[in-house]
């Protein structure tokens, strides 16, 4: 394949920073007013563009509201895959997923406000389908399912449902950050998910005092 065929153009490269720009304030207006109060003005206030300049982009405040939280999770979902593939135990694994959405949250807060309502919108609706939160929740549980289905088969852990555990770890994370958002921590981030990762595996070990 030629260097000129993968390279982008200038126009591709001042789309894609455009893009962003505003996708990165639309999750300060959507994260601060919701999606029902927010407007496409604001947004466009927020980033420092007239409202046809959004329009351009995002045809809709739907369109750019989707667009925000598939990035937002986009980039959760980078770091926690990160995090668990450098983890060298289960223990460690499981302490690496809470952390990292407990990190990325605490420091994204407005895309931690999207994703609430976005879960709170599929409970109201009774949405039991492909929505994009579930397939966001789908991806970030199956990360550590396929950890503890390796433990199980090793015998690192007692035998359990890998997907239960999995998404069991998921809540407790969400509690955390819910937490910590609300009323703060005399913790760091570390520290509550070392805490909780303790309270977890004492439930998970094959005897107690294991670390594995």
């Amino acid at each position: 394949m030629s260097r000129e065929s993968v390279t982008p153009s200038k126009e591709d490269v001042v789309g894609e920073f455009r893009r962003g720009a505003l996708v990165a304030a639309a999750r300060r207006v959507f994260g601060d007013r919701g999606f029902d109060s927010a407007t496409m003005e604001a947004i466009a206030e927020a980033a420092g563009v007239a409202k046809g300049t959004v329009y351009l982009y995002y045809p809709s405040k739907k369109a750019i509201y989707d667009a925000t939280f598939t990035a937002g999770m986009a980039d959760l979902e980078a770091l926690i895959h990160e995090r668990v593939s450098r983890a060298t135990t289960t223990r460690a694994a499981i302490e690496a997923f809470v952390a990292a959405r407990a990190e990325y949250f605490q420091q994204n807060p407005d895309v931690f406000r999207i994703y609430v309502a976005e879960i709170a919108r599929d409970v109201a609706t009774g949405s039991t389908g492909r929505t994009a939160c579930h397939l966001a929740v789908a991806r970030q549980t199956r990360v550590l399912q396929d950890v503890i289905e390796r433990a199980v088969a090793a015998g690192d852990v007692r035998t359990v449902d890998p997907e239960a555990v999995a998404l069991a770890v998921f809540d407790i994370s969400k509690g955390l950050v819910g937490r910590r958002l609300l009323v703060g921590s005399r913790w760091s981030v570390r520290r509550d998910a070392g805490f909780l990762t303790d309270l977890i595996w004492s439930g998970l070990a094959p005897a107690r005092g294991s670390r594995k």
